[in-house]
């Protein structure tokens, strides 16, 4: 009997009430010029019709595997049951609701091989989504100082995904292909309890692993910026700020001191954000929970939220001022 020829890549698909989009995501997959791939395609307890358009997409090509659960449990945990199925060399992720660019996977793999990496990530183009306008992306254009030969640190990682930075330029936003035994013999999984900023926690402890991550200038991966998305609203930053905790958990041994520092620093920036957003629901204990007492200053400036925030909401007015947030 013959024995099965296994993928060389597992695209994996986390879809919640998906109809909308997920026809165009799986378009993107069939189309790739590496033809040799699976696409699994988690359906995380939709309440619309993703389940019909999957189902019927498969019976036209058998590279898609449905998988259901009845209960939505959040982008880690599909993410974790795709991985449970996944048998390609390399897993490349893909939200619903972007797309791959026809070449994407052909170039990654060969370059990711070429480089001896445990994970690369391209370029992504933001587009939005209701036009498909180009907003440009998220490297400058020839690439980065972290693009390359050099393989991306912690630090530079965390660098690029500072609170206070424009979204543009994010390396948050980054999508990797990631090599399939690596995260097998290290039994990497996604936290199934935080639905904004756990591919960021994925990644950082992909590279506090031991991980070998190179960033490419090629543009792959098309992130489409819709509007009412969590991770674009107010409300992401608080289980931004879980995410972002767990981090310092994961920092090696002898790392950088400067790496921890920067964690903090950026502990601080989304804790304001989570207390402008708590205060912005008139929720002054929860927001007390995200207060850093860093000082006269800091405090003046979380006493001045306050205050702005009270009158704005007896005004109308937008409910505080961004550079409040700033360290």
């Amino acid at each position: 009997m013959p024995i099965a020829r296994l993928p060389v890549a597992s695209i994996i698909i986390p879809a919640h009430d998906a109809a909308d989009f997920l026809g165009e995501a799986l378009n993107s997959c069939l189309a790739q010029t590496l033809s040799d791939i699976e696409v699994i395609v988690v359906d995380d307890g939709s309440r619309d019709g993703t389940w019909d358009i999957l189902t019927e997409a498969a019976t036209s090509d058998r590279r898609i595997h449905p998988l259901r659960r009845p209960v939505a449990g959040g982008p880690g945990a599909a993410r974790n049951a795709g991985l449970d199925l996944a048998t390609g060399r390399w897993i490349a992720p893909l939200d619903a609701d972007d797309l791959f660019l026809p070449d994407r996977l052909e170039r990654l793999v060969a370059q990711s091989e070429a480089l001896q990496a445990d994970l690369v990530a391209d370029n992504p183009e933001r587009r939005a989504y209701a036009s498909g306008r180009r907003l440009g992306s998220l490297l400058p254009p020839g690439g980065s100082p972290t693009t390359g030969g050099v393989p991306l640190s912690l630090l530079q990682l965390v660098q690029g995904d500072m609170p206070d930075q424009s979204a543009e330029t994010k390396l948050g936003y980054l999508k990797p292909v990631f090599r399939r035994n690596f995260l097998v013999d290290l039994g990497l999984r996604y936290a199934e309890d935080i639905r904004v900023g756990e591919d960021f926690l994925f990644l950082f402890e992909c590279l506090a692993r031991g991980g070998r991550c190179h960033l490419l200038p090629d543009l792959g991966y098309v992130y489409r910026v819709r509007d009412g998305s969590l991770s674009n609203s107010e409300a992401g930053a608080l289980p931004l700020s879980l995410a972002n905790r767990r981090l310092f958990g994961l920092v090696p041994p002898g790392a950088d001191p400067a790496l921890s520092a920067l964690l903090r620093r950026r502990q601080r920036l989304i804790d304001f954000d989570c207390f402008a957003f708590e205060i912005a629901r008139r929720r002054p204990g929860a927001a007390l929970r995200h207060v850093h007492w860093g000082g006269p200053g800091h405090a003046l400036r979380q006493l001045r939220l306050v205050v702005g925030a009270a009158r704005r909401r007896l005004g109308g007015q937008p409910r505080w001022d961004s550079d409040l947030r700033q360290s």
